[in-house]
């Protein structure tokens, strides 16, 4: 045991090992109206991440990312992996290769107030994870960036896209496609301006099988809070509305209250849906 020890200690020492980094968020959300009860995801959900890199030299990196998802308010919830991927990267830009994220989704969350896994409702169809995918990222050129995706999956669930971003001080823009054999093109077009009172998005989807749909949104920070309002539309009456306050406890530690009303339908009554959740970061 001893020997098994000090030669764990010298690969440490002689850097034989990459360095290894562990990070995650753990969010815990109640319900107090619509489907009463404890949840998680609504300020983005809890996830466990694994990721390293390694200098390879000449500027040259490996990079690789593992990440779980799981509601951990139920013990009976399976553990989900999703958006790992192992890759390269230096002066040319970044390759990933594994199940990632499309470059659509990328472009949606980033035009959409809400953001991330709490995205507006009707722009949920922006995109989402590829298994199998191979993803090249280009460096920032004046301000443009480049990203293609494809995928080596079976010919009924072949998926390709990309997406092109200009960013600028306080403005950024970015249209993005992504297609799928069973799908026509779904294109994305966004843009936001932080004008530091306060920050504007927009973001609209068209094409798929899905019904065309448009997302706006403002974000204005008050201190340590910050009030999210957003409106999302999709076909003829399909709405989404959403208000939250949120207040940083710390630098890793949000509480935020959330009003959000649906329509099931674009005839349907409206559902809403009052919570109160706590978010920390690791």
């Amino acid at each position: 045991m001893k020997k098994t020890l000090v030669a764990v200690a010298a690969l440490v020492a002689t850097g034989a090992f990459a360095q290894v980094s562990i990070t995650g968020v753990m969010e815990s959300t109640y319900n107090l109206s619509g489907t009463k009860g404890m949840t998680t995801g609504m300020n983005g959900g809890s996830e466990f991440r694994l990721g390293g890199s390694e200098d390879l030299g000449n500027g040259l990196k490996a990079d690789f990312v593992y990440t779980l998802q799981q509601n951990h308010n139920k013990g009976t919830d399976a553990i989900v992996p999703y958006n790992s991927y192992v890759g390269l990267s230096g002066e040319f830009g970044s390759i990933k290769i594994g199940q990632q994220f499309s470059p659509l989704f990328f472009a949606t969350t980033a035009n959409d107030a809400m953001g991330g896994a709490a995205i507006s409702g009707n722009l949920a169809n922006g995109g989402g994870q590829v298994a199998n995918s191979a993803t090249y990222t280009s460096p920032s050129i004046a301000g443009i960036s480049l990203s293609v995706q494809g995928s080596n999956n079976t010919p009924a669930t072949k998926s390709t896209g990309y997406s092109l971003t200009y960013a600028a001080g306080p403005f950024s823009a970015s249209y993005a496609s992504n297609t799928t054999a069973s799908d026509k093109a779904i294109n994305g077009i966004g843009a936001s301006y932080d004008f530091g009172m306060a920050k504007l998005f927009l973001s609209s989807l068209t094409g798929g099988s899905a019904a065309d749909a448009t997302g706006y949104g403002v974000s204005v920070p008050f201190g340590a809070a910050t009030l999210i309002a957003s409106s999302s539309t999709k076909g003829t009456g399909v709405s989404d509305y959403t208000l939250v306050a949120k207040y940083n406890l710390s630098k890793r530690t949000v509480a935020y209250v959330q009003n959000r009303v649906t329509d099931a339908t674009a005839a349907g009554a409206a559902a809403t849906t009052n919570s109160i959740g706590i978010q920390h970061a690791f």
